[in-house]
């Protein structure tokens, strides 16, 4: 009579599995519906987002689908949702720095821990992510007139820069100790030479220009001189094609030596094109001691979709139009593939061991169940080799930036995007900083006007 031990073990497994799948993306793979929301904020009606979402931040992936949620109501103008959202997708990583495990256990221990995907696991987050959560916060406060909130958020976005950097270095330190090196097939690196590509463009995952230059702009407009010239710089030095920044620094550094006078107002534009191009699945075999397995791997297409510019004409009363087009400041698309490319060994050493776990318990089933041990492995093997797509797909693909300095009074704005063209009016005061901000959905403007920063006394 076969032992009961491995035919519990192996419904355990199942069950394991199945539940994931009902809350993460084995069986309804995650860019497919993220599709659904990002094609309503292109509609005439974004809210209709919201409803895709919102039974969907009960599930195990809970922190995914808020943050989708808190950047889905920005868009739409759900300005005080989106606060609340954002503040307790932050609660929910916060409780994650304060757990002492790691996140294997989430799906048990030993061979269970191994043989569960990881696309049936509860999604932790990645660092770019995390990051981008505190800076889209600090623009919902700003936009809210909550400046002491936004200071906060934005001294948290550089916080968890350096935080990140930090944790990103003591994380490879210990995957290269606690495992053993696994040698790639030979055709491992042209299999993934989209992903290299993609993630080529940019030199990390984590460091981000965009968010570092808008805090210096709120820095600089609420006369936090010194802050703002160490954000502008540490821009600077993670984007130095940024051609904004030379005239930022010597404008703060003036100002914070109070040799800076001007009769014009500054605009600021925050263009942010597009949305962050989903996960694909490739197949590729990985060497075990019992020969090859074919498992499923994440990676990116090569094919990315360019920048294109905003371009932002300025007129007021009789005077000739200013022009200016903004620039690449992050490029978000390249930053989630470096993030994955810099995973990819820990993913081969990962697949690897489930490829072998995966074949003594297909081997121990046959053995002491039959035919019911090779047919519910054979399922269990099936479902399971499914990569993992989930990331945060309302990103946008680049975030972009633009300057103008005008005389102070009200000037209307005519903006040409890919999502279209619009004209919004806004205030100019002298010495100060307005802050436009450009959300473009591929067939829409959605466009923000920030209160205004006045020049400090």
């Amino acid at each position: 009579m076969p032992s009961p031990v491995p035919y519990q073990a192996l419904l355990l497994l199942l069950v394991t599995l199945l539940s994931g799948c009902a809350t993460s993306s084995l069986f309804n793979p995650y860019p497919q519906q993220a599709a659904h929301w990002k094609g309503d904020l292109s509609s005439e009606e974004p809210e209709r987002a919201l409803r895709h979402l919102d039974r969907r931040t009960r599930s195990a992936d809970k922190l995914l689908y808020l943050q989708e949620r808190a950047r889905v109501a920005q868009i739409a103008g759900d300005i005080e949702r989106s606060q609340a959202d954002f503040a307790e997708v932050i609660a929910l990583y916060d409780a994650q720095d304060q757990q002492a495990v790691v996140r294997a256990s989430s799906a048990g221990g030993g061979v269970g821990a191994l043989m569960v995907n990881d696309n049936a696991l509860p999604y932790r987050g990645q660092e770019h992510e995390r990051i981008m959560v505190h800076g889209m916060q600090a623009l919902n406060y700003w936009q809210l007139g909550d400046l002491e909130a936004a200071a906060v958020e934005f001294r948290r976005v550089t916080l968890e820069q350096q935080v990140a950097e930090e944790r990103r270095a003591r994380d490879i330190s210990r995957a290269l100790e606690d495992s053993e090196p696994v040698a790639p097939p030979s055709d491992f690196e042209q299999e993934l030479a989209g992903l290299n590509r993609a993630a080529a463009d940019v030199r990390s995952s984590i460091q981000n220009a965009y968010l570092y230059y808008l805090a210096g702009v709120f820095r600089e407009g609420v006369g936090d001189y010194n802050n703002a010239l160490v954000d502008y710089k540490k821009a600077w030095e993670v984007n130095p094609s940024l051609s904004l920044l030379p005239a930022d620094i010597a404008r703060v550094e003036a100002r914070g030596n109070r040799r800076y006078v001007t009769d014009q107002g500054q605009v600021v534009i925050a263009y942010e094109q597009g949305f962050i191009p989903p996960r694909e699945e490739i197949n590729l075999p990985i060497p075990t001691i019992h020969g090859y397995f074919a498992v499923a791997f994440p990676t990116y297409s090569s094919h990315q979709t360019p920048p294109s510019s905003l371009r932002v004409t300025a007129t007021a009363d009789n005077d000739a139009p200013i022009e200016t087009r903004t620039e690449v400041a992050a490029a978000l698309s390249g930053m989630a593939a470096r993030a994955l490319r810099d995973g990819v060994p820990g993913m081969l050493a990962r697949q690897t061991l489930r490829a072998t776990a995966k074949y003594e318990a297909q081997k121990r089933a046959n053995d002491d169940l039959g035919l019911f041990g090779a047919f519910a492995t054979q399922i269990y093997n099936l479902v399971s080799e499914s990569a993992d797509l989930r990331s945060w797909l309302t990103l946008p693909a680049y975030a972009q930036l633009g300057r103008l300095e005008l005389p102070p009074g009200d000037h209307a704005l005519t903006l040409w995007g890919t999502g279209g063209s619009a004209t919004v009016e806004i205030p100019v005061t002298r010495g100060g900083i307005t802050l436009v901000r450009v959300i473009d959905t591929g067939q829409r403007l959605h466009i923000t006007v920030m209160p205004a920063l006045e020049e400090t006394p």
